[in-house]
């Protein structure tokens, strides 16, 4: 029978594909960000953050960043597994997008394409240089069989998960979902499924419902015919772009310890204090995938970027 070899959960975004002088100009772009109240925030923020804007404190988080990337890169290497579902988000970027169900997989039979679209990763531009977007379309590896099982057997474990197809060829998914191409595996060898999870209201579940969605997803693909090793991503979170120190560290805990209730009735409200924060509900479903696997911390990093408490609780983790 295929087995899960493997838990990821990645933070992505532009902190951890920046160097630390441009989280301030992000911080500066917070101020301007629609959904959002930032003199609100900035009125209730902690003074204590002004030291987390120090140059010397960034370096740091920037240096720890970049140590768990290795680690994670690492540790997905020598479990190698054969194939990878991805839990992640729709930003908005691509055409495909407009409609956007609650859960869907991406079902492509033949060659698929990323479009890779943010801003240029630190290994691409010197500490000098401005901050970059950049846009461009490039293929990633499929796995259609394994999209197929989850498809089936989801509908039939009473999820109702949505067929999702790239309607535009010239377009590409969201980056986000081929994420460990960028950071953790560079041959981008490793076939992806795509498993699309909303992150907006009111079209949101449950996190009690995000994690019997990750045990169905571990039922399809234990009882597989198949001797495929497979790993499981949960790319993004924690918060962001308001960092909830107290929610991300509940959290996590959570995840460490197995505690399924409190993963199960995460505070709604909460989650949607900020625009990126509801995707620790990709971390929830792949809590519920991996259940029987041990979790370890490579690192929590809160990176600041404002006064008013702006920035990412960057996070990296595996089962194994």
């Amino acid at each position: 029978m295929a087995e899960i070899v493997l838990g990821i959960g990645a933070s992505h975004g532009p902190t951890i594909q920046s160097q630390p002088e441009d989280w301030l100009r992000l911080g500066q772009k917070d101020m301007e960000d629609p959904r959002y109240d930032f003199d609100a925030v900035l009125a209730s923020a902690s003074p204590e953050i002004e030291r987390e804007l120090q140059p010397e404190v960034l370096q740091e988080r920037y240096e720890s960043i970049q140590r768990a990337i290795e680690s994670m890169s690492n540790v997905l290497q020598e479990t190698a597994p054969e194939a990878i579902v991805c839990v992640s988000n729709p930003h908005g970027a691509t055409p495909q997008d407009r409609m956007e169900p609650v859960f869907g997989i991406y079902m492509s039979h033949s060659e698929s394409k990323v479009e890779r679209s943010g801003h240029q990763t630190s290994g691409r531009r010197k500490a000098a240089e401005p901050l970059q977007t950049f846009r461009q379309v490039e293929p990633y590896a499929i796995c259609p069989e394994l999209a197929d099982r989850l498809m089936h057997c989801l509908i039939a474990d009473g999820i109702d998960v949505a067929s999702c197809f790239q309607s535009d060829p010239t377009a590409g998914i969201e980056g986000p979902f081929t994420f460990a191409y960028d950071m953790f595996l560079p041959d981008r060898s490793t076939p992806v499924v795509p498993f699309l999870l909303s992150r907006y209201l009111p079209h949101q579940a449950t996190s009690a419902r995000c994690y019997a969605v990750g045990q169905s997803i571990r039922r399809a693909i234990e009882s597989w015919d198949s001797d495929m090793r497979v790993a499981i991503m949960a790319s993004g979170g924690l918060s962001h772009q308001i960092i909830d120190e107290e929610l991300d560290r509940q959290v996590i805990e959570a995840l460490r310890h197995k505690d399924v209730e409190t993963l199960s009735y995460l505070p709604r409200e909460r989650l949607n204090r900020a625009p990126g924060t509801p995707e620790i509900l990709n971390w929830v479903v792949l809590a519920g995938a991996v259940d029987d696997l041990d979790m370890t911390l490579i690192d929590y990093v809160p990176c600041y970027r404002s006064l008013a408490g702006t920035g990412h609780g960057v996070t990296l983790a595996y089962w194994r």
